[in-house]
């Protein structure tokens, strides 16, 4: 047998159709692996034509057909690489030399026996133009042998293929695009809208970012004025401690005390506090207790106002300064 290597695209092809009656017009077709299944039917016929997608559209299809080529190789035995991933991109140079090398090697192993390549095929549409009445001659005899190939090739040539039997692989290819752009604009169109999701969700979280920093400034604010009176406080009760204050230092005490007690309230004694209040006011026989009170001497200080000077001036040092007398100070217990 001759070296078939170096054949050019139009002998190639041409032998091709002649073989399986189909209707190649590029190389490229040969990419999606169904010509070359059947080229081994051929010499074999054992392989499962009917799991051969000749209408094969897409890359996964076309892994397919050739895990069943692969495993016609294996199964005779037929120690050849084939470079799917290369095949699939359907490129002209790679299925050029795989096509010329499977020629070659259809040459070299097939016999005389007539192969019906329609009848294969269950006379299935085949994408790439098949001539479905081109495998029998045209007085209906039997199939064409291999030796009529050359007339084949030669009526192939003259008629071509008939105008709508079959798909190009133009319009495959188109289709294939097509519903590529439409997926991409699918996607395209979720992730506007995410990034249009994630843009209203970081707007929110800079609004509850500002709202937090005013309320964090408003309670550094007002903490800092509860620590400046409880220091005021505390100091005031450690002068008393230490006799500074010469006299009059009971009532002072206890309004330090009260002032101390609600500086110190905890959310807890603010509930039983109030729970008191409410069963005392439930009770119509309960009794608030009420604070002392020396009514004989604030009644003789009411008649007399300058004794009433006097006593509340003696009575209510001057917190300002420690060596002073305080202004008047009324105290109201029920107030606190």
């Amino acid at each position: 047998m001759s070296n078939n290597i170096g054949e050019s695209r139009t002998d190639l092809l041409n032998w091709l159709n002649g073989l399986l009656n189909l209707n190649y017009k590029k190389v490229e077709e040969c990419g999606t692996g169904a010509a070359y299944c059947q080229i081994l039917d051929s010499i074999y016929v054992d392989v499962p034509m009917h799991r051969v997608k000749f209408n094969a559209t897409a890359e996964y299809e076309f892994h397919t057909n050739y895990k069943i080529l692969q495993s016609c190789f294996a199964r005779h035995g037929v120690e050849k690489t084939v470079y799917v991933e290369r095949l699939v991109k359907c490129r002209f140079q790679d299925n050029l030399e795989f096509l010329q090398w499977i020629k070659k090697f259809w040459m070299q192993n097939k016999d005389s026996t007539p192969y019906d390549a329609d009848a294969r095929r269950k006379h299935r549409q085949v994408s790439g133009g098949a001539n479905g009445s081109g495998s029998r001659n045209a007085s209906g005899g039997a199939p064409m042998s291999a030796g009529s190939i050359s007339i084949a090739k030669r009526k192939t040539s003259l008629t071509g293929p008939s105008y709508g039997s079959t798909r190009s692989s133009y319009g495959t290819s188109g289709i294939t695009r097509r519903i590529s752009n439409d997926q991409y604009l699918a996607i395209q169109t979720e992730l506007t809208q995410a990034k249009n999701g994630m843009k209203e969700m970081e707007e929110e979280i800079n609004g509850y970012k500002d709202t937090t920093n005013v309320l964090e400034r408003e309670r550094d604010f007002y903490f800092s004025k509860l620590r400046d009176i409880e220091i005021l406080v505390q100091s005031t009760q450690d002068l008393i401690k230490e006799g500074v204050y010469e006299s009059g230092t009971g009532e002072l005490d206890k309004f330090l005390s009260k002032v101390q007690q609600i500086l110190y309230a905890t959310e807890d004694a603010n509930d039983s506090e109030q729970d008191a209040q409410n069963n005392a006011r439930s009770d119509p026989h309960a009794q608030a207790d009420e604070p002392y009170v020396d009514r004989d001497n604030l009644t003789n200080h009411s008649h007399t106002s300058g004794h009433a000077s006097n006593y509340h001036a003696n009575n209510y040092p001057d917190i300002s300064h420690p060596h002073t007398a305080a202004p008047n100070l009324i105290i109201d217990d029920e107030t606190f």
